[in-house]
């Protein structure tokens, strides 16, 4: 019996432009904001064994809504402040009146996380993370 095309297509290897293309479909392309390496996030999702478009696709559909709501919330002061001193005032404001914050590369890390917990917590998001006062 053949395979079908669904499947076939589900099959599909990830690769970095599969990757954003497939972020283009899900999310706001307001998050679509940085010139991203979605190279580097490969080898994060293989470590979850999501190799595949369709993998990639259940992983990014099932928790697209908490996601959003995310995304959307306020920042606190300190934050605010932190963000402003690192990315500028124009890109705080603006992001902030449009009610987005995170980039297509971390909505997907994030979604891992939601997944699979503190595990996937990569080492250099853990060094770059803005600590509390």
């Amino acid at each position: 019996m053949p395979i079908s095309a669904r499947k076939l297509r589900a099959a599909e290897s990830l690769t970095p432009t599969l990757l954003q293309s497939l972020m283009r479909k899900i999310f706001p392309k307001k998050n679509d904001y940085v010139e991203a390496s979605f190279e580097e996030l490969l080898p994060e999702l293989a470590r979850f064994n999501i190799k595949t478009r369709g993998q990639f696709l259940a992983l990014m559909t099932h928790h697209r809504k908490r996601l959003l709501r995310i995304d959307n919330e306020p920042l606190d002061a300190w934050h605010e402040r932190y963000y402003r001193a690192e990315l500028g005032d124009q890109f705080v404001s603006n992001a902030l009146r449009r009610q987005y914050w995170f980039a297509y590369p971390a909505l997907i890390r994030i979604a891992l996380e939601l997944k699979f917990g503190d595990e996937a917590v990569t080492y250099e998001r853990v060094e770059s993370s803005p600590t509390t006062v």
